[in-house]
């Protein structure tokens, strides 16, 4: 992967509408060259997807942050399914420093997540949860 390829990435994570036509023209290549480049990074597995995110009526609107710290030496297929089964959880990571895992919550209000958490802290794996509260959107960009 290279400048070119990045310059196009970038284009597509801010919308992954953008044309070819208007690609190509912001990084001064052509439509078919910028096509050939795109078909290469599917193939590669570097753009695994395209998505649409929906904004429903009555949606889940509160985001948190959520640290879990684990008791003990746990595996990460063990920790997973304390949370496998949370549609709340809409993505969970391994994480160096304090926490054994960082998760992106979200869920209907405060009282929701109360719940979640203290769902959360009555696993046995789980010794401590820490969360933070997300108050506004500045930049919608999640690669994973």
């Amino acid at each position: 992967m290279d400048t070119v390829d990045r310059q196009i990435l970038d284009q597509l994570t801010v919308n992954a509408r953008t044309s070819l036509t208007d690609i190509a023209r912001t990084i001064s290549l052509s439509v078919p060259a910028v096509k050939r480049r795109i078909g290469r990074l599917e193939r590669d597995g570097v753009i695994r997807g395209y998505t649409t995110i929906v904004a429903e009526p009555g949606a889940r609107k509160l985001h948190a942050v959520v640290e879990l710290f684990c008791a003990g030496q746990i595996q990460r297929e063990d920790i997973t399914r304390v949370f496998a089964d949370r549609p709340e959880v809409l993505v969970a990571f391994t994480a160096a420093g304090d926490s054994d895992v960082v998760m992106l919550v979200q869920t209907d209000d405060t009282d929701h997540l109360e719940s979640l958490l203290m769902d959360l802290r009555r696993h046995p794996l789980v010794s401590q949860t820490r969360s933070r509260v997300m108050l506004n959107t500045l930049m919608g960009r999640l690669t994973l």
